[in-house]
């Protein structure tokens, strides 16, 4: 069966219901019958540009409802989607071609093909039931990754294993998230979740938004569609909360709100539970696997990197870095598999005999399971700082960061000194001026003397990808480039 398939249905039993929005945006929401037409229009325009199955194509257009059904009509005729994060993808995935709004060449793809917006307005005639079928073990869709690699990466699923994918999400997001029927997706289309969510709201008949053109319209849009659940990022998160807290004549109906791709604090939370919701799911897997574990936030948050329970029909180990397990309660290396986990990275066995061995797929997290099958994660191995022998995880020190009410967002990254000696640097993004000589006490009064950035670098923007994680490994470039400009007690500080 196509992925596609069970959205067509939706359309057919379910024409007049509200299938996908993203505010302020071309195609800004439409009903299933709406969904149908354009979905058949740019079914007929993807066959016209001769695309072959089996194929590799990239998407990379801005407009999220266009995005989505465009994906949606390559998948259909068995073309392989990905969506792009920049102008390159990987020379490994071997793309024919890239589906874009704006020209310019694009790194390992020859083919550039401009979208034309009048392809959706086509000939939206139902096409002969059947005609494109597809096996259960043909891939459909390659998610980039770099979480656990520090590059892009490709993981490929199959229709059969996207299907299974969803499937669970009805018993591994807690009894809440099944009854939902209209959910907001704060997670970009690249990301695995994302691109799971769209696919699970539309097969079941439910309504997904997107994000739209700007927050605010977004925002009000979301009690006049009644959206029950959201998803989204710690980071997503603490910005909607930072509204909401701003705004109080904004109401915020949300039933349940689900945070993934990194850990939720205790302040997060609280402040949440306050203004946002009452019920916050946390969860922890990667595109690799899927989901691995999780839970009510009531529980995760009181123990400092709680991430969840282990899920059923998934597994976790604590090894050492001979592979040996460790007792439960003691701190090693992370290695997870589930049923619908990918095997490798595709077209790159180098890096996948890495990550995958012995059936398990090792994330690069270090941390320990409890007695109860809670999973802890204390940091990751690449990611810890090293600072004259003592480590520690930089997302210690970015919380420290943080909760100084003049830092909107920030980032650390070990830069060597003239002497070679590693130092910490922090990259902030200020929401007001402020003196460093604040920011320096600040952050004694909550890290050890080794762990306070020895400099503080003003920059516009922290480099993140879709589900809002750090790429860490732009930082040091981003510090090079913005160090010379600094000065004492300014806004830039």
């Amino acid at each position: 069966m196509n992925i596609v398939d069970p959205i067509l249905f939706q359309c057919r039993v379910n024409a007049d219901q509200p299938a996908i929005c993203a505010p302020g945006a071309n195609f800004e929401a439409m009903t299933y019958a709406q969904l149908e037409f354009m979905l058949n229009a740019l079914t007929r325009a993807m066959l016209a540009l001769g695309f072959q199955r089996g194929e590799v194509v990239g998407v990379l257009i801005g407009n999220k409802i266009f995005h989505v059904v465009l994906s949606l009509a390559l998948a259909r005729i068995g073309v392989v989607t990905v969506s792009c994060r920049g102008r390159s993808l990987p020379k490994e995935l071997g793309a024919v071609a890239v589906l874009t709004e704006t020209p310019g060449p694009f790194a390992n793809v020859d083919r550039v093909i401009l979208v034309d917006r009048a392809w959706a307005a086509g000939n939206g005639a139902p096409l002969e039931a059947g005609q494109f079928a597809t096996g259960n073990d043909e891939i459909c869709r390659i998610i980039l990754t770099s979480g656990s690699t520090g590059v892009p990466k490709g993981v490929a699923f199959t229709h059969g294993k996207m299907f299974e994918k969803n499937a669970r999400l009805d018993y591994t997001r807690l009894d809440r998230w099944s009854r939902s029927a209209r959910m907001f997706c704060d997670l970009g289309l690249s990301s695995s979740l994302g691109f799971y969510y769209v696919l699970y709201m539309l097969s079941r008949g439910g309504m997904i938004m997107l994000m739209g053109k700007d927050t605010v319209g977004t925002l009000q849009a979301l009690n006049l569609f009644e959206m029950e659940n959201m998803a989204t990022s710690p980071y997503g998160l603490a910005e909607y909360l930072k509204f909401y807290e701003s705004q109080p004549a904004f109401r915020c109906d949300f039933d349940h709100v689900l945070v993934a791709g990194g850990a939720l604090s205790k302040q997060l939370a609280a402040r949440a539970w306050a203004r946002v919701t009452p019920n916050l799911i946390t969860t922890y897997g990667a595109a690799e696997t899927g989901a691995v574990a999780s839970g009510d936030a009531r529980i995760t948050t009181d123990i400092p990197g709680a991430v969840g329970f282990i899920l059923p029909e998934a597994e976790a180990e604590i090894v050492d870095a001979a592979d040996h397990p460790l007792p439960r309660g003691n701190e090693g290396i992370v290695r997870v598999r589930t049923a619908q986990a990918a095997d490798c990275y595709f077209g790159d066995p180098e890096t996948s005999a890495r990550h995958f061995r012995d059936g398990w797929f090792y994330p690069g997290d270090v941390g320990y399971l409890r007695d109860d099958n809670l999973l802890v994660v204390g940091g990751r191995q690449e990611a810890l700082l090293n600072v004259g022998g003592d480590k520690v995880n930089p997302e210690i020190i970015e919380e420290a960061l943080a909760s100084f009410p003049a830092i909107a967002d920030c980032a650390v990254v070990s830069v060597a000194d003239e002497l070679g000696i590693e130092q910490i640097h922090a990259l902030i993004v200020p929401r007001a001026v402020f003196a460093e000589s604040d920011l320096r006490k600040h952050c004694a009064g909550k890290l050890q003397r080794a762990f306070v950035p020895v400099r503080f670098i003003a920059v516009e923007k922290i480099p993140r990808n879709d589900m809002a994680k750090i790429e860490r490994g732009r930082l040091a470039a981003l510090a090079e480039a913005n160090a010379p400009a600094q000065r004492e007690d300014t806004g830039a500080s």
